[in-house]
């Protein structure tokens, strides 16, 4: 009987010891690539659950450009107001993320920024891309026009990101607002603000969103997320 109890304390100090470990852990590994908590999330967090959920869902040849993955308070993403952002071959993201969900969205975000170094020919080359998305910019025009509001040609026929015009999306017209115009046309308001997230949100959206919404309301999009996703086959 002694005996067992002891044993049972053992593999009690065990575990107890491996959960420690496991809540000060810095490092994992992506792909191979470094993933580093610099500040722990401020919630905990399943990290190496969403790793698993990426490594299963995503070709690994898509993660080319990205040499790791950082996590901690960076001052240029707070002074950008975002949550992560994608540079210099390494995705940095905040550790203010609050759930798994928001994580893996940051992460495969990210990437598809990383994406376009090496594919941007696949995705712009032929300038279907962004045939599609000038078309629907000029839809939504139509309709926020009917609806009172006084809309600018020149920016809804800028396919670069300006902080101006997402002013005016978000905080004039309002997301949410802006949200019920949209329906049809573009997976979330953010898409509008520019091509490149125009892309970024239909491939987020194609893994852990509406994929056959994507292929339905944007089908030059759906075509060039496929493309990538099956070059090195």
């Amino acid at each position: 009987m002694q005996n067992k109890k002891n044993r049972l304390n053992i593999e009690r100090a065990i575990a107890e010891s491996l959960r420690r470990q496991e809540d000060q852990r810095k490092e994992y590994r992506i792909f191979g690539r470094l993933f580093y908590l610099h500040k722990p999330f401020i919630t905990a967090l399943d990290v190496q659950a969403v790793i698993d959920d990426i490594e299963s869902t995503i070709p690994q040849h898509l993660f080319d450009e990205v040499d790791q993955i950082m996590i901690g308070d960076f001052e240029f993403l707070q002074d950008k107001a975002r949550e992560a952002e994608f540079k210099d071959g390494a995705i940095y993201i905040t550790n203010q993320i609050g759930s798994e969900k928001d994580l893996a969205e940051n992460i495969i975000h990210e990437l598809s920024h990383s994406i376009e170094i090496k594919y941007g020919h696949l995705i712009y080359g032929d300038m279907s891309l962004r045939s599609e998305f000038l078309g629907k910019r000029s839809r939504l025009k139509s309709i926020l026009d009917s609806n009172g509001w006084e809309t600018s040609e020149e920016e809804f026929n800028e396919t670069e990101y300006s902080e101006e015009f997402d002013s005016f999306l978000y905080e004039e017209i309002g997301y949410i607002e802006l949200g019920a115009y949209i329906s049809g046309l573009f997976v979330s308001p953010y898409a509008v603000t520019s091509l490149a997230e125009y892309w970024a949100v239909g491939f987020e959206d194609y893994f852990i969103g509406d994929r056959e919404y994507v292929r339905k309301i944007s089908p030059q999009l759906f075509s060039k997320i496929e493309g990538v996703l099956f070059y090195d086959i």
